[in-house]
């Protein structure tokens, strides 16, 4: 056997099976009997059993019995973690079954990202999470996937003064609001911090932006909550100026703004909302030098002094003049946005925590069906992110009601989220094994792997101007539909094993519901639900939620409901999935019927 290094992995194995409480997942997962390094074998199947001990921390589908050969486990085991490399990652000799270089490096990564996963849980339970809270966010973690390197960057590093950013801006040469960035999201209370750690002459994050060569215009890739929040003090954020000029009394707002606000009767939201200046927070202490700034705009506090890097200058140079208080600048020349975003996923592993929809959103957004999924979902609702949409007339209005009225707030892209979960399930077919079974990827790879087809062009169709009118359309009738129907939708159904009378929505149960929904658009029958709405609640009043978070019970739970309701229609299965390949290209129907035969807990 070749000489490999397997110390770290032998560490890793060991520091995941040390004592410690687990996630909250089903029952079948053990706590790890503690082993130390040296108990570990690697020149026979030993160090395979050693895995297994502590599968609880991998987030694996597979399930492995005692009685099963270590090369069928090795098999499933690589499969899983490394698609179709299972077989160059393992070897047999004498009986035993080794590892290679690639099975080296691919168990390693696991581990590693186990590890990690493991120490953030721990540190969730140690603030007083609740297990349950703390099990959510390790499984968030998990379906993040891991951090690949960019193909190409070109950045440099700089640092700039406020003012080059405001000035910049007003020149309308910073993009503000990209399609792929969410909306602006900071309470006032968070702007408020952000000041005055400026006042206080404390450095902030780095702001990231990109550029073309052929353009003065910069894109904020990163940084937009914290550029906002200090163009709106200012009273120098573009949007904010256009919606000042058209109130009374302009002359007013940048000297006197609280005297403004009042003449034209502004609340808070409206303040908020229309990028406004906002006052800084208060200070009770008398000694703390911003005490006689507190409470006040910034037309008030210009001429202050405050102390910033041992120089006292006034609140008005500090912002709008040159001082020797930068702010860090990362600025990506001719680079993808979405290998921006790759970097970001480095960035992850060092604290800046960006959502896996976040992430996508901006990997993704060169995709028109990006962008109609925000407008679609109210994500992003403005008409300026789908304008190929708004042409043609589609309103989605009552979408987002529909989807607000499901429990779903606009926070981190929650409903583009469920959107790309049904539409890629019903659509996109999981590859499959070596034993021919479908595969069940986690939601956030399944939904990459679908947006990575449109980009490659192998669902091509979803890239022409008629199929996303048709989506968008489509969608917005399947959540009309669900939502006229909503008695049809038994409590019971619509969380996972929790309340008897629940009326919140979880994802999973959505995602099921409104799959079953959009076929029978496609289908036409939408008139089949409104009739039979006492048959689907009986049907899904037997509907509990898998108390697994496994991605194959997760996966089940959703073909065995959204198929199961269309039979209790009266809905010929095969009929459904010649229909969607006739108006999509592509269909995973029949993919549904096969996974939905898979146990639920």
């Amino acid at each position: 056997m070749e000489d490999l290094d397997f110390d770290q992995v032998a560490t890793l194995l060991s520091e995941l099976s040390q004592p410690s409480a687990l996630p909250k997942l089903d029952g079948r997962r053990q706590a790890p009997q503690p082993f130390d390094v040296a108990e570990i074998e690697f020149s026979s199947s030993a160090w395979l059993a050693r895995v297994l001990d502590v599968a609880a921390w991998l987030n694996l589908d597979s399930t492995f019995e005692e009685q099963e050969s270590p090369k069928s486990v090795a098999l499933r085991l690589f499969d899983e973690l490394s698609p179709g490399k299972a077989e160059a990652s393992f070897y047999t000799e004498d009986g035993h079954v080794l590892l290679t270089e690639l099975g080296v490096q691919t168990l390693e990564e696991r581990l590693s990202r186990a590890v990690s996963n493991r120490a953030a849980f721990l540190e969730m339970l140690d603030d007083e999470l609740s297990v349950a809270a703390a099990t959510e966010a390790w499984i968030d973690a998990w379906n993040e996937g891991p951090p690949t390197e960019p193909l190409s960057i070109n950045a440099t590093v700089d640092k700039w003064r406020i003012y080059d950013l405001a000035g910049r801006a007003q020149q309308h040469q910073l993009d503000l609001n990209p399609t792929y960035q969410r909306d602006f999201v900071w309470s006032n209370a968070d702007s408020q911090m952000l000041i005055e750690s400026i006042l206080r002459g404390i450095p902030l994050p780095s702001i990231i932006l990109a550029r073309v060569s052929s353009s003065q215009r910069f894109q904020i890739v990163d940084g937009k909550q914290r550029l906002t929040a200090i163009l709106r003090f200012m009273g120098a954020h573009p949007e904010g100026l256009d919606n000042a000029k058209k109130m009374k009394n302009y002359e007013l707002f940048g000297t006197n703004f609280g005297q403004f606000a009042k003449r034209n009767n502004l609340r808070a939201t409206d303040v908020r909302e229309k990028y406004l200046p906002f006052k800084t927070k208060k200070y009770s202490d008398d000694n703390d030098p911003l005490k006689s700034l507190g409470g006040r705009y910034y037309c008030e506090i210009k001429d202050k002094q405050v102390r910033i890097a041992g120089e006292t200058i006034t609140v008005g140079d500090l912002f709008e003049r040159a001082c020797d208080y930068f702010i860090p600048v990362l600025i990506y020349r001719d680079t993808q946005v979405r290998d921006i975003h790759k970097v970001f996923r480095l960035y992850n592993q060092q604290g800046m925590k960006l959502n896996a929809e976040e992430i996508r959103n901006a990997v993704f957004n060169h995709l028109i069906i990006s962008r109609l999924m925000l407008y679609v979902g109210g994500d992003r609702p403005e008409p300026e992110i789908a304008p190929e949409l708004v042409k043609v007339g589609i309103d989605p209005t009552s979408a987002h009601e529909n989807i607000k009225a499901l429990g779903f707030g606009i926070t981190r892209f929650r409903r583009t989220k469920v959107l790309f979960w049904t539409v890629a399930t019903l659509i996109l077919k999981p590859a499959q094994g070596p034993d021919k079974a479908y595969r069940t990827p986690s939601t956030a790879s399944h939904i990459d792997e679908f947006l990575r087809s449109i980009n490659d062009n192998r669902l091509a169709q979803f890239r022409a101007k008629a199929t996303l009118e048709n989506l968008a359309n489509d969608l917005i009738a399947a959540l009309d539909l669900h939502q006229a129907v909503s008695d049809a939708w038994h409590p019971k159904f619509r969380r996972k094993g929790k309340s008897e009378m629940a009326s919140r929505w979880e994802e999973l149960p959505v995602v099921a519901s409104l799959l079953a929904c959009l076929v029978l658009v496609i289908t036409g029958h939408e008139g089949k639900l409104e009739e039979g709405i006492d048959d689907v609640r009986s049907l899904t009043s037997k509907m509990v939620g898998p108390t697994s978070t496994q991605n194959k019970t997760q996966w089940a739970h959703i073909a065995n409901a959204s198929t199961s309701i269309l039979e209790a229609l009266g809905l010929n299965i095969s009929d459904a999935d010649a229909a969607v390949k006739e108006r999509y290209g592509d269909s995973a129907i029949d993919a549904l019927l096969e996974i939905r035969k898979l146990p639920i807990n």
